[in-house]
């Protein structure tokens, strides 16, 4: 059960993702958060200093809270604040995440088959016997990508992955729960497998975008979002 700061702190981010008030405009005073909320300016204070950790606000002088330019100015912990209040996670910004990976997910796949193609092999060799369900291969996936992004070498994807493990676990469930797209995945493991055997990393990297550039035209097909402008084969599988 949420506590009653929380629930504050939620309702708060929900106006600002939707502009209300405007980034570079003054928040409401404690007291009237209070009222209209109907809770303590204790309770109210608290959630505020929430917001301010995360950097949606800033107190400025004379004790005014004004409303930061978050999408310019934000940064990773703006993500993970709305992603721990917001249900649903707003599409568009889930698939400007997705859009995210179809960029990085190539890069790690690349790098962990030229630093570790027997680690990945290893992995990889365990979808063989992976059970056809949704949790199998949720789980499967996400362990997957973390190896991948482990073995890259690159200390920061396994810190972003992390930092989104819940957030990117809900769209896993919501893609594997359909058997076309559990299909589709066991088909990207069969091929990522023989490019880590056999040692091609640059097979691995087209591959793997391919595959994240499919997960993305699903979920925006499912979320009713303008679809992304299709590539020519030349162009998803020319190295960038």
């Amino acid at each position: 059960m949420k506590k009653t700061y929380e629930i504050v702190e939620k309702a708060l981010i929900d106006g600002l993702l939707k502009g209300d008030p405007k980034p570079g405009t003054q928040l409401q005073s404690e007291r009237d958060l209070a009222a209209r909320f109907a809770v303590s300016r204790a309770t109210v204070r608290e959630a505020l200093l929430k917001l301010q950790k995360s950097g949606w606000i800033s107190v400025q002088q004379r004790h005014a809270t004004i409303v930061n330019d978050f999408w310019s100015r934000g940064d990773l912990e703006i993500l993970s604040s709305i992603s721990r209040n917001s249900e649903p996670f707003p599409p568009d910004l889930a698939s400007h995440l997705l859009e995210l990976r179809v960029q990085f997910a190539p890069d790690y796949a690349r790098r962990a088959v030229e630093n570790g193609a027997a680690q990945l092999t290893e992995c990889l060799n365990r979808f063989n016997k992976l059970r056809n369900s949704l949790g199998a291969m949720v789980k499967f996936d996400w362990e997957l990508h973390l190896t991948m992004a482990v073995l890259s070498g690159n200390k920061i994807y396994p810190l972003i992955m992390n930092s989104f493990a819940s957030l990117y676990t809900r769209f896993k469930e919501q893609f594997f729960a359909n058997e076309e797209h559990r299909a589709q995945a066991r088909s990207f493991y069969r091929d990522l497998l023989q490019a880590a055997s056999t040692g091609n990393a640059a097979h691995a990297e087209d591959v793997t975008r391919a595959a994240m550039q499919l997960r993305l035209e699903e979920f925006k097909r499912q979320s009713d979002l303008p679809a992304p402008k299709k590539k020519s084969l030349k162009e998803r599988f020319i190295r960038r």
